[in-house]
């Protein structure tokens, strides 16, 4: 089967779309922080953004919804994660669902005559497009060192076609004495396919990501410094920082941890400014995240709560 599918998949090798649809995995704590998120794991959501840091906020289960842009270009997305400690590290679930409504299909009454103020399109029907996304993933963690990886299945309906496809992440961190972790995660290390209805593939190439982390205890505060870029050997319109033939993606994050209950964050990305808070007692916690967009498609707001014990 699999040398079966070595023609297709070569076919398919300059068919990238990006794969924006799994950004969506990360939680509200994360894009709190820009999005931030390869070298801590603030609650059981990190599985999706790198596995090694999966296991970080111990054995607890997660949901999340996010709304973004608002008006007839509403986005929204539901995500539900889970975690369980075990005596190498840990292993978890995870299930997401993002919808783009309020999408219209229509007709002129008259189709013999061009568009005028007596023959305005009307709406037939109004569909909504959406993704799905499952994954199980599970981590080793040898004293300072974690390693992880996970496996994904998608489903996506654009209304016009169908696909499915399958893929891996994969992901490592590592963590000094003084406070230093050092992040890196390879998404859709697979080079994941996605087969459409309509007899093409796409593939999700290979994405690489580097980031660090300094974290200062102050008493019973914790300050946190987080910076990290995606890093690719290909273009796109949104990976616009170059470093001879390296595409980067910057972004970074300051968060603010006071006695352990309440969490104040920033964070600066390609896409704008982000701010957050969340608060955390005996196990439980809930996050907010407000993330703005430097091209004027309006706020993202994201609510995650969940429990870890």
């Amino acid at each position: 089967m699999i040398l079966g599918l070595g023609p297709l998949l070569l076919a398919a090798a300059l068919t990238d779309i990006g794969a924006d649809f799994e950004d969506y995995r990360e939680s509200a704590a994360t894009a709190g922080l820009g999005g931030c998120g390869l070298s801590v794991g603030q609650d059981p959501a990190a599985w999706a953004y790198n596995p090694a840091t999966g296991i970080d906020a111990g054995s607890g289960v997660f949901l999340k919804h996010t709304e973004a842009f608002g008006g007839d270009g509403r986005v929204t997305n539901d995500l539900f994660a889970l975690s369980y400690a075990t005596s190498f590290g840990g292993v978890g679930l995870m299930a997401l669902r993002n919808g783009a409504g309020n999408i219209h299909f229509t007709s002129l009454p008259d189709t013999t005559r061009p568009v005028g103020p007596d023959n305005r399109p009307r709406i037939d029907s109004t569909v909504t497009a959406s993704d799905w996304i499952g994954q199980l993933s599970a981590v080793l963690v040898s004293n300072r060192l974690s390693l992880g990886a996970s496996v994904k299945l998608f489903y996506r309906d654009l209304v016009a076609a169908e696909g499915f496809g399958f893929g891996a992440d994969i992901g490592a961190r590592y963590r000094f004495d003084w406070g230093l972790a050092l992040g890196a995660r390879i998404k859709n290390a697979s080079a994941s396919p996605l087969f459409w209805s309509t007899e093409e593939t796409d593939l999700l190439i290979p994405r690489g990501a580097l980031g660090a982390m300094q974290e200062f205890r102050l008493g019973r505060q914790t300050l946190r410094l987080l910076v990290e870029s995606e890093v690719s050997l290909m273009g796109l319109d949104s990976l616009e920082t170059h470093l001879g033939p390296v595409y980067l993606r910057p972004r970074g994050g300051v968060e603010f941890i006071i006695y352990d209950l309440i969490s104040l964050r920033l964070g600066r990305a390609d896409y704008g400014w982000s701010v957050g808070a969340g608060g955390r007692y005996k196990g439980f916690f809930i996050d907010y995240a407000y993330r703005g967009h430097d091209g004027g498609l309006g706020a993202t707001h994201l609510v995650g709560a969940g429990y870890t014990f």
